[in-house]
């Protein structure tokens, strides 16, 4: 169990940086570097602080006198205690800054998350067995698409420096500002999944303070003072991808003294999701790499926030998890020979071994006040939930992701939105309610090293538990892993719950982060909405048919 205890705790993200430079600048810094894709498990990275454009690295503050540039401690509530603040008042208090995930255990839990090597981002990112470059390939013949659907998938982040969000109430008065110079925030958005793509040239935003637009528009080339514009980073300085190949979008506003009691992001993201099949026999044939993997699937590899690393609540650096509960339970499972079964035989193999295993319940994310709307994901980190077993739905998803890439297989984790809340499955009708929408799913990367071909293998794991409990004939299909006839209605939203970049959060992961300069503010207080839109056959009808949505396109709120 976990500690009643709260941690006090306030950490930087992880420390990458986007083609334009660290994330909080305009000038490019000195390209980081990556962890090798070869080896399963990702080697440590060491945390880089925010920086302002043209300035010299900076720290915030770990002082915990108040202030509108100071950074305090903060004391990360236990789950089952109250939630974060929230934007329909259930809870009084404010969320102050502070790096999501740095949970420990009590004395009596079996590991502490963050005792491993602190996380070095100068072990390079190379393709591996001696080669001299990354495998170019195609897409594969493996998963086939059908009955694609065009959706206006719709986030509108709303920030408050009161510590609570109410769309729709007047902001307290008497509410201390934010003030900065400069200000970039970061939202992540998935170009292409097993199951979707999304349309980049129609991705339009609005970044709103107290209501007034700011910036609007889609991606610009670049970002100029005297045209600001949201700009796509879709690799580091260094040039290889993101974590697990996810893009990031990047909306910064550059004015001395700016000040305003919140801050919206809204963004519409063009997608179109299918139903997916797989030839299922044809994949269990397909073996495992002699050389390395492509850049896409090395990439899965690399740190990422709950799966193998996390904050260290006493030095606040990011540091790798204490493995061993993925480690032994991996090992034992396969009596340590994870590739004696192909890369399909053994994805089925482990998503019974963790599924199964596991007791979904515990909460993981904590609801607002509006439909579709959330305040923050409370996940244990991928270890502590293997060795906890009674486990939220979205931590069964970092277990299974981390099993997957210690056995070598590369994973990675969709946190996505149920665009349709009844679906047919089979012969079956699936309700997703309400509070289901908002989900998670897992992808693994099938390689065909003779024919140069990835798919990106979708497993719904969730749907998985209604299975059988005995294990399955691994060379016949199994319902769930590959063909989903519903996945049409699954919307990708990020890949992490939290951006893998040099940005900060604010006490739990809300899939956003930012950077202010040249001070970090006390209190904030965020809600986050997701919601989709559909009308005709193309994304951009549905701005037009306000009734199909649950968010109407350019809603000011």
């Amino acid at each position: 169990m976990l500690s009643k205890k709260s941690l006090s705790v306030l950490g930087l993200a992880l420390g990458f940086a986007g083609v334009a430079g660290s994330i909080g600048q305009v000038t490019t810094p000195t390209p980081p570097t990556t962890p090798t894709p070869t080896a399963p498990k990702a080697p440590s990275t060491t945390p880089v602080t925010p920086t302002s454009p043209g300035a010299t690295p900076h720290t915030p503050s770990h002082s915990t006198n108040p202030g509108q540039n100071s950074a305090p401690s903060h004391n990360r509530t236990a789950p089952g205690a109250n939630p974060p603040a929230s934007s329909g008042g259930q809870n009084s208090g404010t969320t102050q800054p502070v790096n999501p995930g740095a949970t420990k255990p009590n004395a009596t839990s079996p590991t502490t998350p963050t005792t491993g090597q602190v996380v070095d981002p100068n072990a390079a990112m190379l393709p591996g067995a001696g080669a001299a470059e990354w495998p170019k390939v195609t897409e594969g013949p493996y998963i086939t698409r059908s009955v694609p659907k065009d959706w206006l998938l719709q986030i509108i982040v709303d920030l408050s420096s009161n510590g609570g969000v109410m769309p729709g109430v007047p902001v307290n008065p008497n509410a201390s500002p934010f003030i900065f110079d400069s200000m970039t925030m970061v939202f992540p958005i998935v170009a292409t999944s097993s199951n979707s793509h999304v349309n980049i040239s129609g991705v339009n935003s609005w970044l709103r303070f107290e209501g007034r637009d700011m910036m609007t528009g889609g991606f610009a080339k670049e970002w100029t003072p005297e045209k600001p514009a949201p700009v796509l980073l879709t690799k580091m300085a260094s040039g290889q991808l993101y974590p697990s190949g996810v893009n990031l979008g990047k909306w910064y506003w550059e004015r001395p003294n700016t000040q305003t009691k919140t801050v919206q992001l809204m963004i519409e993201i063009p997608t179109t999701s299918s139903r997916t099949f797989i030839d299922d026999a044809a994949a269990c044939k397909v073996d495992w790499p002699k050389g390395s993997w492509p850049e896409v699937a090395a990439a899965t590899f690399q740190p990422q926030m709950f799966i193998d690393c996390g904050i260290d609540p006493i030095t606040f650096e990011m540091k790798m998890y204490n493995m061993k509960p993925i480690q032994d339970a991996v090992k034992e499972w396969t009596k340590g020979n994870p590739k004696e079964i192909t890369p399909h035989k053994l994805a089925k193999f482990l998503t019974h071994k963790v599924v199964h295993g596991m007791i979904p319940g515990r909460p993981d994310i904590f609801f607002g006040s509006l439909p579709q709307s959330f305040l923050g994901l409370d996940l244990l980190g991928a270890p502590l939930a293997m060795e906890t077993r009674q486990i939220g739905a979205k931590d069964m998803g970092t277990v299974l992701v981390a099993c997957m890439r210690e056995a070598g297989l590369p994973a990675r984790l969709i946190f996505g939105y149920q665009a349709m809340q009844d679906v047919a499955d089979g012969n079956n009708q699936v309700h997703f309610t309400n509070n289901d929408r908002f989900r998670c799913w897992v992808e693994y990367c099938l390689y065909d090293e003779a024919k140069k071909t990835i798919n990106w293998v979708p497993i719904d794991y969730m749907q998985f538990r209604f299975t059988s409990n005995a294990m399955g004939d691994l060379n016949m299909p199994w319902n769930y892993i590959g063909t989903l006839t519903y996945a049409e209605s699954m919307v990708p939203v990020a890949l992490q719950a939290f951006p893998p970049t040099t940005v900060m959060g604010y006490g739990y992961p809300a899939l956003w982060g930012w950077v202010l300069m040249p001070g970090v503010p006390v209190n904030l207080g965020q809600s986050i909405t997701v919601s989709t839109s559909r009308a005709g056959t193309t994304p951009k009808n549905a701005r037009s048919n306000k009734g199909e949505s649950n968010n109407p396109p350019n809603q000011v709120r």
